[in-house]
């Protein structure tokens, strides 16, 4: 029996595996752009 697979070519599984890798590397990313900025605030904090 074939998978079924949705408009991105990704079965049920592997989309909900990209999200949550997705998820992870966001919130990584906005962590690290928060602590960039308050560390510029710190450093002129007229910026």
């Amino acid at each position: 029996m074939a998978e079924k697979r949705s408009l991105s070519g990704l079965t049920e599984e592997e989309a909900v595996e990209v999200h949550d890798q997705f998820k992870t590397t966001f919130s990584a990313f906005l962590i690290v752009a928060a602590v960039a900025h308050v560390l510029v605030w710190v450093w002129k904090p007229w910026f």
